[in-house]
């Protein structure tokens, strides 16, 4: 069997697996080891820090997010060598390493794609298994949809429970890159994919199912009858052809 890249070998962003390694990263021996001899990885509270940093609601944008330029304004506050090129950056989109924008900010009269706020995160994993990760490592990586991931965590002297919270579970079996995407094709156009997801996901907790399929009704109610009435509005308004603006 032919030996298998590095890229071919990570769990793509919305993969279960991704989140699995995301809670493995910072207890692998490794990575602490490359920590202590001074390799700009980021520690739990740093990843915190940053993501809560960028959770709040941008102008112009009903969401929080962090642009390119303050990615690498970031990056570059840890260490010039994780400052990310453009280029490698769009890569890692296109190979679903990264996830894709989510909206956009106005910055300085500027329209900007936001990304989400725990991008870093991602890019903090995907620098330490490209540019550091040894060959022990890289057979964890390797071998991890094969092992029950709580004992490979029990391996590394990880003594919790792993735990994925409902909005990761959905987006890992979601075709969509975000919730609010999968609800709005739900509501628009009647794309049953969220409710498949929430079934598949769920199936062995049908009462939490139960609740979130509610949850997604009420949200789709509430834009069917919003869009009545903005329809109403609209059809019982009038304005002259004059009025139009003209090109």
């Amino acid at each position: 069997m032919p030996k298998k890249s590095r890229t071919e070998l990570l769990p793509p962003y919305n993969d279960i697996f991704r989140t699995i390694f995301l809670n493995m990263l910072l207890v692998l021996p490794d990575y602490k080891e490359k920590q202590k001899e001074g390799y700009p990885l980021r520690t739990k509270e740093e990843l915190e820090i940053i993501s809560d940093k960028y959770s709040k609601e941008r102008e112009g944008s009903k969401t929080g997010g962090i642009t390119f330029e303050e990615i690498n304004e970031e990056q570059g506050k840890k260490s010039p060598l994780i400052k990310l090129k453009k280029t490698t950056f769009r890569k890692y989109i296109q190979d679903s390493l990264l996830p894709k924008s989510i909206g956009y900010t106005n910055v300085e009269n500027k329209r900007m794609a936001l990304f989400p706020n725990d991008i870093i995160t991602h890019i903090n994993f995907l620098y330490y298994f490209y540019k550091i990760a040894d060959t022990e490592a890289l057979k964890v990586l390797e071998s991890i949809r094969n092992i029950d991931p709580e004992k490979l965590l029990a391996s590394f002297g990880y003594d919790g429970h792993l735990d994925v919270t409902f909005l990761d579970a959905i987006k890992a079996h979601s075709e969509q890159t975000t919730l609010d995407l999968a609800v709005a094709y739900y509501c628009c156009v009647g794309d049953p994919g969220i409710i498949g997801v929430v079934h598949e996901v769920f199936a062995n907790r049908p009462e939490e199912m139960k609740e979130i399929i509610e949850r997604i009704d009420k949200i789709e109610e509430a834009f069917r009858e919003g869009m009545a009435e903005l329809t109403s509005y609209l059809n019982s308004n009038t304005l002259k052809f004059s009025d139009l603006k003209k090109e």
